[in-house]
């Protein structure tokens, strides 16, 4: 059943399918093994940076153009993202703020708006009164390390980057199984492989019990 199971899929194919998944995955592989190790212990690298808190005037020329929006929409009831599509886009330019992942809080009743960004490793918090014109701004970099780790979980990482680590483990899942399937031709070395896949595996099994 095995030998028929082994030249189901022709053994070139295999080793190349297995070498170029590798290579292909082999920085990608080393990052998620390197923040593996950085996700369980996290009390190895401590978080000792500081947020920032900012305030400043809103310029003149994004006030009107604040104006002029609202007046189009009807401020008392236009969507919060038609007024702060403009702020993003200012936050981007004039204070470097990044991140995929941002809410908003709008009333319009006092004319004030929050947007939380949070991308990997990092937030800001910008509070703009647009009564006064005014902006209250609070940002966090947790550093190197809280970036790589957010990365692995694909937290607040946004669409393209969560695509890339399904992409990933599908490669990586190819790699694995071309590997288990380079062995079965390997008669002689089949039997004692298979044992250390086994015990492998009860390991694991037995390790994940006893972590619950």
């Amino acid at each position: 059943m095995l030998d028929k199971l082994a030249y189901l899929f022709p053994p070139k194919l295999i080793r190349t399918l297995h070498l170029y998944s590798s290579m292909l995955m082999l920085v990608v592989m080393l990052f998620f093994t390197v923040t593996g190790i950085t996700l369980n212990h996290q009390d190895w690298f401590s978080d000792d940076q500081a947020s920032e808190l900012y305030e400043t005037d809103l310029p003149e020329p994004l006030l009107r153009q604040l104006a002029v929006n609202g007046a189009q929409s009807g401020e008392e009831q236009s969507d919060a993202w038609i007024i702060a599509a403009p702020l993003i886009q200012w936050l981007r330019q004039e204070h470097g703020i990044r991140g995929q992942a941002i809410n908003l809080d709008w009333d319009p009743e006092e004319r004030f708006l929050v947007i939380d960004t949070k991308r990997p490793g990092g937030y800001s918090l910008a509070e703009f009164d647009l009564a006064t014109g005014r902006l209250t701004l609070e940002r966090k970099n947790a550093g190197t390390i809280a970036i790589l780790n957010d990365l692995h979980k694909g937290r607040h990482s946004g669409a393209i980057w969560q695509a890339f680590i399904d992409f990933s483990a599908l490669v990586m899942l190819l790699f694995t199984l071309t590997g288990f399937w380079l062995l079965l031709p390997q008669k002689k070395r089949r039997a004692r492989l298979f044992g250390v896949c086994g015990l492998g595996t009860g390991l694991s099994l037995l390790l994940y019990w006893s972590a619950l």
